[in-house]
């Protein structure tokens, strides 16, 4: 999407801005042929200044962030649809996409922490570098967004929905703190104002100390993920 460059920068860089980056991907939120009539999850989509390098050029990322979504476990009936409808369309036209997930996963056992009830999934490892970056970029443009400046510190996160799954044996010690944060995060933000028009596919609540401002994202209802922010100095 291009834009009036209004001597904009990018978000990221100091570049002079040449189009909108959406926040989070646009690819997250169905299309309208996707839905039932008279629904619109599209509306008034959050958008930074980006350049080229920081929005065009990440396309592929985009979509890989979108696979991670979709097939967690947490997901709402948005996201199936998304699988069932987006991605099968994706897939079809190119058959590697989905094999970059299928050939890293294995079997595993995952147990309901609050029903005790076990059933059979898969685990699906992610390339860590390339998510690190993308969850740096989501994180750098919603800050800019919400706080209008920009934010050059390290960001530090801790995907609630992300499991160590790799040794069933001490799986639950590997996941304790996860949980436990994911737990006190619920008491941080149980009062915190909810920001974003498509709650079914994306929302987000902001908490500001004076050493650090935390952002807690949900996507699709059921994954959430924490943001850190130090104090720009």
């Amino acid at each position: 999407m291009s834009m009036n460059k209004a001597e904009k920068t990018c978000y990221m860089c100091e570049k002079l801005a040449t189009s909108v980056e959406h926040i989070p991907p646009q690819c997250l939120f169905p299309e309208q042929k996707d839905l039932p009539d008279g629904i619109d999850l599209r509306k008034q989509l959050l958008t930074v200044p980006s350049c080229d390098e920081h929005n065009s050029k990440k396309s592929q990322d985009d979509e890989y962030f979108l696979y991670s979504l979709v097939m967690l476990i947490n997901s709402n009936k948005v996201a199936r649809n998304q699988y069932f409808s987006k991605i099968k369309r994706a897939i079809k036209r190119n058959p590697s996409l989905l094999k970059k997930f299928t050939d890293a996963s294995s079997p595993v056992k995952m147990q309901n922490s609050q029903t005790g009830a076990i059933s059979n999934t898969r685990a699906f490892h992610l390339d860590e570098d390339r998510f690190n970056g993308i969850i740096d970029r989501l994180g750098r443009a919603l800050y800019y967004k919400h706080f209008n400046e920009k934010c050059y510190n390290h960001i530090k996160y801790q995907a609630e929905y992300l499991l160590a799954t790799i040794d069933p044996k001490n799986s639950y010690e590997l996941n304790k703190p996860i949980q436990e944060t994911s737990e006190q995060a619920d008491g941080w933000f149980s009062n915190s104002k909810y920001y974003g028009e498509n709650p079914e596919v994306f929302k987000y609540q902001v908490l500001e100390g004076n050493q650090s401002k935390i952002m807690r994202l949900h996507f699709y209802k059921g994954n959430r993920l924490l943001l850190i922010f130090k104090q720009n100095s």
